[in-house]
């Protein structure tokens, strides 16, 4: 009996290590299924992120460079991140280039649209000097776009009136000076007559002197030519705006003769009585001032 019951310990103890074994076993399995899923996730997340760690590698090292003053006017920080989303093209800013419109003039001198890319390119960096040069051109090459015609018209009006502004203030600074001030004495005082030497005194009055005499020189040609500019503009395209930007112009710059025709040429396309009387009023009043 005592032999029986050994026998059957024996079998319960075997029993009881293989359960234990076999969930243990099963735990192991269970776990490496977990760590291989966690695994699978880790790497699909790290993949989905890949290019938005490229582009904070990018930006560190960009900024990085950029304060360190390394490789300045070669990295296009911009381009590297269009670049890394597939986004080609242009940045789209800083306007057209004055230098490859240039170039283009270079090539065909003769080639209205190339003249017209220039004074494009010129007028976005505010070269209006350069601007009228290269609109001068144009219409010479295409005469009747009315359109360039006015603009050229207008840049002319605008430099105008800027020159007009300038020769003001250099003639009251040479006023001023020629005057005296709280500066200074009188030039015509005898103190001031003792100071006439004075070679600051002298290459200041100078300075001012230029100043007046090129901005009025500035002045006259620029008002004469935005005037003709008008004139041809209501040839090219008669109508009611044409002629009163005519008039208004010629006004402005005194040339009332042309005024008076160009008011009385609008008048003929005006349909609202109430404006007809006040161009009515303005040509009556031009009429007097050449009396």
């Amino acid at each position: 009996m005592a032999r029986v019951d050994r026998r059957r310990a024996a079998r319960e103890a075997r029993h009881a290590r293989a359960a234990g074994t076999r969930r243990r076993s099963g735990r192991s399995s269970g776990g490496s299924s977990a760590g291989a899923v966690e695994s699978t996730l880790f790497f699909s997340r790290l993949r989905r992120q890949a290019k938005w760690v490229f582009v904070l590698m990018v930006v560190v090292f960009g900024v990085g460079f950029l304060f360190l003053g390394v490789g300045t006017g070669g990295l296009d920080l911009g381009q590297m991140i269009r670049d890394t989303f597939g986004a080609g093209g242009s940045s789209g800013g800083g306007g057209p280039s004055v230098s490859a419109a240039q170039k283009d003039v270079n090539q065909h001198p003769r080639q209205a649209s190339a003249w017209k890319k220039l004074a494009d390119a010129l007028q976005s960096k505010g070269r209006t000097d350069e601007e009228i040069t290269a609109l001068k051109q144009y219409v010479n090459l295409s005469p009747k776009d009315a359109t360039q015609v006015e603009r050229l018209a207008g840049v002319l009006a605008t430099q105008a009136s800027t020159a007009a502004t300038e020769a003001n203030t250099a003639y009251a600074e040479q006023q001023a000076t020629a005057g005296g001030s709280a500066l200074g004495p009188a030039a015509s005082s005898k103190p001031g007559q003792a100071l006439g030497s004075d070679p600051i005194a002298q290459a200041v009055s100078t300075e001012v002197s230029s100043r007046v005499q090129k901005a009025t020189t500035k002045y006259q040609s620029a008002s004469t030519q935005a005037v003709t500019m008008y004139r041809r503009l209501a040839k090219l395209r008669p109508d009611e705006q044409s002629y009163f930007s005519l008039a208004q112009t010629a006004e402005q710059f005194g040339n009332t003769k042309v005024a008076l025709v160009a008011y009385q040429s609008a008048l003929r396309f005006l349909t609202d009585d109430a404006t007809k009387a006040q161009v009515r009023a303005k040509i009556r009043s031009l009429k007097k001032s050449l009396k």
